[in-house]
């Protein structure tokens, strides 16, 4: 078993925190000395701290540049295709 300590600054994983847990995208922000600032990907992003020998039950991956550049595209069309959804759903309302 691994920790925070060992993820590096400005990469990204895909990680299973706790055992039975589902695969994470994670990239850490920002450390100092006893903890690291930590951005989960989910359904949103969510930043929180952890302590630098809280356990990870696996680091399954680091990912490159250019996987993350490809997520962030990803995300970012699905949230078009959410805010047209909404449009249209509030244009419905006004019929």
């Amino acid at each position: 078993m691994t920790n925070y300590s060992n993820l590096v600054l400005d990469k990204a994983y895909l990680i299973i925190e706790r055992e039975g847990k589902e695969i994470a995208l994670v990239q850490v922000l920002m450390e100092t000395e006893k903890c690291v600032l930590v951005e989960m990907h989910d359904d949103e992003a969510t930043t929180f701290w952890r302590k630098k020998s809280d356990p990870i039950f696996e680091v399954i991956d680091e990912l490159t540049e250019e996987q993350v550049e490809m997520y962030d595209e990803l995300c970012a069309e699905e949230e078009m295709d959410d805010y047209e959804e909404m449009e249209i759903e509030n244009e419905d309302v006004y019929l």
